[in-house]
């Protein structure tokens, strides 16, 4: 079968568990050269070899340390969302549940796709359709082990019409296949106009208008067919995210249809990946168990993986400090204490995380709610419409202190100045991606000392202008801003950072953050109630290419943002904003519809990506850099730039003595 090139970077292998959250609220090395296009053949000898190498180097240093029984912290605001992988929003959840169900194929910190539940896959037409090929030996288990069925390639297309099926899946995952796959946004389209009943009795079976709508296919038992919707010959790399996972009929009528897979759990969930859910306590303990009928029987697995619930980083340090658990990622006081220390029995010991790939920025709501329930937030509603109101935050706001709460240590490495995460996507001569949209804006060069987009200078050209314009239109300042945290106090100090932040940079007579606190879960409680004047949140990418960040603020119901946190799909036709993103929506069509010029797209997409941050939709925030104590090799992991299944756990080497800065970074 002949396979596409693609384009990818090569990053170095060095990767961390992180405890925030890809669209969480605040929650690689340096980058080398773009390599020489690499096939997506399902084998490549020589990273194959490099891989045996480092993990061969890495068992010289562990001998016989190893850990059978792994133990992990989980913060009690992290609890799982949803036992449903289609459904999942959060790296908290991710981490889990990539671990219980698998999809065709797994990507490692080179981008590198390797054989999953796919043997081999490839286009012939330069990525407008594709076949993947499965394996025969794939079984759906219980909690327990038991044989339940076969997966096949059916499951896959019962995945699919779940995502795309509007009355049955509301995540962020239904995008990405309705601008990929041809019929898709055809069917959600449909879907959406049916009653629930009739949407909740649809299925992919032989016949349904699901495969009458969707372009793909299964021929038979073990193949599977796509059609995109122009040629995408990144469409493999998707492969790896919930887009690629599939979910067998058979137990969604087992658990009683719709309603029952959205209430289940650990216990009559059906299992495919390297490891079950033997035990799972709401605010306790979770216990993964290895899957005895894990096709992979050449990987190593460890027999369990426990996580343990903990109130607080500090709590979390203590348990390793006191061997109970076997990675800690380290609060601010914790990793300066330490890094000071050259005594400290951990200075070492202390390594640093590898950047995450999650783009985080501050996302604004345009349709805010007052907290009370007495109706929408005119104030802040008001504001946030005024463009120069939003470019006085854009070019103002120094979140430099805010970076500290991730990395004491250097945190101008948190800088993140663009939407799209650097390092992700390049032009045929090496240049970044986002080096084309910092041409467009003007921005400084990058710098380790400073962010590139903040401007004093315009700041307070555009912060007067806002005073006067708004309180023409009868706003007080300043202008009350509810900023929400969980109650530990590691989220209440993070809390009062940023509010120091904004008053420090824009000064307390333009915006006063008001600080909220949510019980247990922030997504059911403030942001579905949409009472958060904005949050801190990001987007993990899962496929090269810009539009894996941009498309979620797109003006449409299906683009995540748009619809779950700025609310811009809610605003009046007639609005200023709504005009905005409109536009932009044209411009970063336009951008997809270049298929034949690399360049061009990139150049397109960069456009559209200026056009939104010049207008200060949203503001740029952070990359999650940070520091952490482990027994866990970062160099054994599958952490890949892009989203997927960076957090399996298969095939990590570990030493129970803990790991040590020179060991890490020597490889």
């Amino acid at each position: 079968m002949n396979k596409t090139a693609t384009k990818v970077l090569a990053l170095c292998a060095a990767a961390m568990m992180t405890l925030t959250a890809c669209t969480g609220n605040a929650p690689a090395t340096e980058e080398e050269k773009p390599s020489d296009a690499a096939s997506t053949e399902t084998k490549d000898e020589a990273t194959d070899k490099k891989d045996e190498d480092k993990t061969a180097d890495a068992s010289a240093v562990t001998g016989k340390h190893e850990i059978t029984d792994l133990v992990l912290p989980k913060l009690a605001q992290n609890e799982l969302t949803t036992f449903n992988i289609l459904h999942s929003e959060t790296n908290e959840d991710f981490e889990i549940l990539f671990n219980l169900v698998e999809g065709l194929l797994e990507k490692d910190s080179l981008d590198k796709r390797h054989p999953c539940v796919a043997t081999e896959w490839g286009t012939e037409d330069g990525g407008l359709n594709w076949t993947f090929k499965l394996r025969n030996d794939v079984k759906w288990v219980d909690m327990n082990g038991n044989v339940k069925a076969d997966c096949v390639a059916d499951d896959f297309l019962t995945a699919l019409e779940w995502t795309l099926n509007f009355h049955k899946n509301d995540s962020i995952g239904t995008s990405m296949p309705c601008q990929m796959i041809k019929g898709a946004q055809e069917y959600y389209d449909y879907t959406k106009g049916l009653s629930k009943e009739e949407a909740y009795a649809l299925t992919a079976g032989e016949g349904s208008k699901f495969r009458e709508m969707v372009a793909v296919e299964a021929p038979d038992a073990y193949t599977l067919h796509y059609t995109c919707t122009a040629e995408k010959p990144y469409f493999d790399s998707l492969m790896s995210y919930t887009t690629g996972m599939p979910m067998s009929q058979a137990m969604i009528d087992e658990l009683g249809g719709v309603d029952g897979v959205r209430a289940m759990n650990n216990e009559n969930m059906w299992y495919n990946s390297c490891y079950t859910m033997t035990s799972y306590e709401h605010g306790g303990e979770v216990i993964l168990t290895k899957n005895p009928l894990y096709w992979d029987t050449d990987c190593t697995l460890f027999n369990t993986v426990t996580y343990k619930t903990v109130e607080s980083s500090d709590m979390a340090y203590m348990l390793y400090e006191n061997g109970e658990i076997d990675h800690v990622a380290l609060g601010q006081s914790q990793m300066t204490t330490i890094y000071e220390d050259e005594n400290h029995p951990f200075h070492d010991y202390l390594v640093e995380s590898t950047p995450g790939r999650t783009s985080n920025q501050m996302h604004i709501n345009f349709d805010k709610n007052m907290a009370d329930g007495s109706g929408k937030d005119v104030q802040w509603n008001t504001a946030v419409a005024n463009e120069a109101f939003r470019k006085a935050m854009f070019y103002g706001v120094d979140f430099t202190e805010y970076f500290k709460r991730f990395n004491a240590i250097d945190p101008m490495k948190c800088t993140n100045d663009f939407y799209t995460r650097s390092g992700v996507v390049y032009t045929t001569d090496g240049t970044d991606y986002v080096e084309l949209v910092r041409d467009l804006m003007e921005m400084d060069d990058y710098s380790d000392t400073k962010i590139a987009h903040l401007n004093k200078e315009k700041a307070e050209q555009y912060k007067k202008q806002a005073m006067e314009e708004l309180t023409a239109q009868g706003i007080t300042f300043p202008v009350r801003a509810d900023y929400w945290v969980g109650g530990s106090q590691s989220d209440q100090d993070s809390g009062l950072v940023l509010k120091q932040c904004f008053e420090e940079s824009l000064g307390s007579d333009f915006i006063e953050i008001n600080l909220c606190t949510y019980v247990k879960d922030f997504y059911s409680e403030v942001r579905d109630a949409s009472t958060q004047a904005f949050g801190i949140f990001g987007y993990g990418g899962t496929y090269a290419d810009p539009s894996t960040y941009l498309r979620h603020e797109l003006y449409n119901d299906t683009a995540w943002f748009t619809n779950k946190y700025s609310h811009i799909i809610d605003l009046p036709e007639d609005s200023e904003v709504v005009s905005i993103l409109k536009e932009y929506t044209k411009m970063y069509d336009a951008a997809c519809a270049i298929v034949d010029d690399h360049d061009a797209r990139m150049k397109a997409f960069a456009q559209a990506e200026a056009y939104l941050l010049d207008h200060a939709i949203t503001v740029p925030v952070y990359i999650t850099n940070s520091w952490c104590l482990t027994k866990v090799d970062p160099n054994s992991q599958m952490r890949s730039m892009l989203a997927g299944t960076d957090s399996k756990m298969k095939n990590w080497v570990t030493n129970v003595d803990g790991f040590t800065r020179e060991q890490v970074e020597g490889k």
